[in-house]
């Protein structure tokens, strides 16, 4: 029969493994959850633009943009 240290020793280990494991899963879980909200939180039109923009690419009509180029289009000035 094996002493209740040895057990223990061999246990211990893998208990502390599967906590931490639980641990940062949850930290990231939540991280994600405030960072990168569910698709039905994103805008309709949002959607479409991007569904619209894989069916171009798909199409072989896919463009290319300057960085200057790519802020002047996509991204909203403030």
């Amino acid at each position: 029969m094996v002493k209740e240290e040895q057990l223990v020793e061999r246990l211990a280990p893998r208990i502390e493994e599967r906590i931490r494991y639980r641990v940062v899963r949850s930290i990231i879980n939540a991280l994600e959850e405030q960072f990168y909200p569910p698709e039905e939180m994103f805008r309709e039109e949002f959607v479409k633009s991007v569904e619209e923009a894989e069916k171009e690419i798909k199409e072989g009509k896919s463009k290319r943009y300057s960085y200057d180029e790519f802020k002047k289009e996509f991204l909203a000035e403030e």
